[in-house]
């Protein structure tokens, strides 16, 4: 029986009760993983964007050649 965390190759004939409940649980862990690693990058994605969007408006408020009056 080979098991990879994100790609498993499984049968789920001829198993006893414990394998088939230890099965379930690593799906369900697996399913939450995937969950929390897409929640997490959308987090960052949207940092990112506020981060490019102060830093292009940092950037383009300063001028280094204003007169001071």
């Amino acid at each position: 029986m080979k098991f990879d965390h994100l790609n498993f190759n499984e049968d789920d004939g001829l198993m006893s009760i414990e394998d088939l409940g230890a099965l379930c649980l690593r799906k369900k862990k697996i399913k939450s993983d995937k969950k929390a690693r897409k929640y997490i990058l959308d987090i960052n994605q949207r940092y990112r964007k506020m981060s490019i969007c102060k830093s292009n408006n940092f950037l383009r408020n300063m001028k280094p050649f204003k007169k001071a009056s």
